[in-house]
């Protein structure tokens, strides 16, 4: 595979600057999006390199001639675990991005505010197995470790197989206060439906589908085509013009019974495409969930 054509500076600044405009502060994002950090204050503490650095207190550093951050009751670290789908399905894309490009601009935007604000990130990048796994921890490094991850093209490839990833990761998590899977979720057979409701009944779970256009519509050509199975590698010829009614019905179909599981369950999804920046889509999901009151809380 190619070089992956990600710029994680470029996306998380506008994310985060996004966010402020919409909410002055983005501590006050944060903590109305995911929740649970109490806001009443309780003292001083000294400020330590993971804490946000609108906690500081200047005046209060200033007299005790040491840097304090201010405290406050019930302040508790949330635990957020990522879930990212590194399978071969997840390498293609019609446009400028790929879908496995996508996800990973939108993990490093989500992961990089999660421990700038001093809270714990955790991941795993599965195919059929666990690609690379890594438990919860704050602090850049691992955002930073993430990172590299992410945008290392031999991280890609093989089959996606959600079941097994959930049955594996599932007794690790603990406390966690939510999992988001990001993935397009093109395969999703009954036990791997099965797995995933008994997961989200476990965990509060937020769900990110990328897509490209074609998983969708087929291009219109009226000449054939050779398609690949990229599993078995079988391949077809097609005429899209043909199948093109039929191929939009079955994928629609599909797309809503994803849909469907998650609602059903209570759970949030949200349906990004690699033809679009995700960026402001991302921003105002988050923002209809505090309309909504579904905010994540830390677990005792």
């Amino acid at each position: 595979m190619k070089e992956l054509n990600v710029n994680f500076p470029k996306q998380i600044a506008k994310f985060e600057s996004l966010m402020k405009s919409q909410f002055l502060v983005r501590t006050l994002f944060y903590e109305k999006v995911f929740g649970g950090k109490g806001m009443e204050f309780e003292s001083f503490r000294k400020y330590t390199p993971n804490d946000d650095a609108s906690l500081i207190d200047w005046k209060a550093t200033m007299k005790a001639n040491s840097l304090l951050a201010r405290q406050y009751v019930e302040e508790r670290a949330l635990k957020i675990f990522f879930i990212v789908d590194v399978g071969e399905n997840m390498i293609f894309g019609s446009g400028l991005k790929l879908k496995n490009e996508v996800a990973a601009e939108i993990t490093a935007c989500l992961s990089h505010l999660i421990v700038n604000l001093g809270d714990s990130m955790g991941f795993v990048l599965y195919n059929d197995g666990i690609v690379y796994r890594r438990m919860l921890l704050p602090g850049i490094k691992q955002f930073n470790i993430l990172a590299v991850k992410l945008s290392d093209s031999k991280t890609y490839g093989g089959i996606s197989n959600l079941k097994k990833t959930l049955e594996s990761i599932s007794p690790y998590l603990g406390d966690v206060s939510a999992v988001f899977i990001i993935s397009d979720f093109i395969r999703i057979d009954k036990e791997t439906e099965e797995e995933l409701r008994k997961f989200m009944r476990r965990y509060e779970t937020i769900g990110i589908m990328v897509r490209d256009p074609i998983d969708t519509v087929l291009p219109d050509l009226n000449r054939e085509i050779v398609i690949e199975d990229v599993y078995t590698g079988e391949q077809l010829l097609i005429n899209p013009k043909l199948i093109a009614e039929r191929y939009t019905q079955n994928a629609l179909e599909q797309k809503n019974k994803v849909k469907w599981i998650f609602k059903e369950a209570g759970s949030d999804l949200i349906e990004l495409y690699t033809d679009k920046d995700f960026v402001y889509s991302l921003s105002e999901f988050l923002k209809s969930r505090v309309k909504h009151g579904k905010y994540i809380l830390p677990r005792r």
